[in-house]
């Protein structure tokens, strides 16, 4: 039997460690196993100022032509420039400079290497163009001018629209420059991915004519492969409800709101000391994750970057899982992949989000959401209070995803559902 042979462009692969990085080695893992040949263009981690995680590496499936293009990461030249207290020259240069942001300079590089792909036997007959970075848009482009591939636009983030970044009033609004190529790089794809029916409804909001586009709502998920190997061994500390968060802390998304949270619970004498402790895992300042209330530091544990599987472990043998999306335009249609990891664990979560947005809504459909917004710390107290009490009468075990749920968000279904896609399109 003939193989589909794709194009699977990201900029973002194993062993950079990015979320993205594992929403594309997944789909490729999968996609092979449903008679897919795969030639991925990713960044190459040799310049990159990005952590490695190379647990990852094993899913890149045996026969996957790879090209890794060089990235001149200026983020070696920004360390510096920060020291010497130049941030505003570093913000200008890569908001302003760089057209699409500072991952233009991977984009010489790629080019080459989908020349590689394209002039080599049995070239792709489609391309997956994973974004972000917009500066990806490009390379979409550029394969329907000069080699007339058609090809997909995977969205994991909105650009234009994006609630990281139109909810940061030092980020300036998108050029008009900015919106054409969004535009035109939307009116020349074959066919659209969408994270989420919010994010469809947005895109379509700003253009029309992706009413009539072939598409489908894929989100992340979880890969069953990455949960079979994990251990439960029992804690020494079985009083203290353990309350964890995998991710990183920037921007506007500071936890103030749940250091007051604790420390009302505190001065009400409604909890002491031992009844819960945090673990904070990622790229974090602890100056910055804890605000206002250093003076509750001796609750928190905060924990470097830890490889994805090793994570998942760590995050395994929590009590409670910690979801943080503040509120703000367009956070409602936030769907931070942590979530689905958080749904294959099958534990209790607490969910300070928005309460209308997507990922409330899953977790409320799940069964295991405990959900206030960033706005109601009386409500972040009540919940915290009913985990505890949950916890103190060892019913915490009780709270499981509701397994209708769960198997919408299979990686690998999600890329039969893709793979379905790609079958619509040649």
């Amino acid at each position: 039997m003939t193989k589909t042979r794709i194009l699977y462009i990201s900029f973002y692969f194993p062993p950079l460690a990015e979320v993205a990085s594992l929403r594309a080695v997944k789909m490729v893992k999968y996609l092979s196993r449903l008679d897919c040949e795969l030639s991925v263009v990713s960044a190459s981690p040799l310049l990159a100022k990005i952590k490695h995680d190379d647990s990852t590496l094993a899913d890149i499936p045996k026969g996957t032509k790879m090209y890794r293009a060089l990235f001149p990461d200026p983020a070696w030249c920004y360390k510096l420039l920060h020291g010497l207290k130049l941030s505003k020259l570093v913000f200008w240069l890569d908001r302003r400079l760089f057209f699409t942001g500072s991952h233009i300079l991977w984009l010489p590089f790629a080019k080459r290497k989908i020349d590689k792909v394209m002039k080599a036997a049995g070239k792709p007959q489609i391309a997956l163009v994973s974004l972000g970075p917009p500066a990806s848009l490009k390379l979409a482009l550029y394969l329907k001018a000069k080699y007339k591939l058609p090809y997909i636009l995977d969205w994991r983030d909105e650009w234009i629209n994006n609630p990281e970044l139109i909810n940061m009033p030092q980020i300036p609004k998108a050029t008009n420059r900015e919106h054409m190529l969004e535009k035109t790089a939307l009116q020349e794809a074959s066919g659209i991915v969408y994270l989420s029916h919010m994010m469809k409804a947005n895109f379509i909001r700003r253009y029309p004519f992706l009413q009539e586009m072939t598409s489908q709502v894929i989100p992340n998920g979880f890969d069953e492969e990455d949960f079979s190997c994990l251990t439960q061994p029992p804690r020494a500390d079985s009083t203290t409800l353990q309350i964890h968060y995998s991710g990183s802390f920037y921007g506007v998304i500071q936890p103030d709101v749940l250091w007051q949270a604790v420390d009302e619970l505190l001065k009400e004498e409604k909890i002491d000391g031992q009844s819960l402790h945090f673990c904070i895992r990622g790229h974090n300042k602890p100056a910055f994750v804890m605000g206002n209330y250093a003076h509750l530091a001796h609750l928190v544990s905060i924990k470097p970057y830890q490889d994805y599987k090793e994570n998942l472990q760590e995050s395994s043998q929590a009590d409670v899982l910690l979801l943080f999306i503040p509120s703000g335009k367009n956070k409602e249609s936030v769907f931070t992949a942590k979530v689905f990891d958080y749904l294959r664990l099958s534990k209790p979560v607490l969910a300070i989000v928005p309460p209308n947005g997507i990922a409330a809504q899953l977790v409320s459909d799940a069964g295991i959401g405990f959900i206030a917004s960033d706005a109601e710390v009386e409500k972040i107290k009540e919940q915290i209070l009913i985990l505890l009490k949950k916890h103190q009468e060892n019913n915490l075990g009780e709270i499981k995803t509701n397994p209708a749920v769960l198997v919408q968000y299979s990686r690998e279904n999600q890329a039969r559902q893709l793979r379905e896609l790609i079958d619509r399109l040649i």
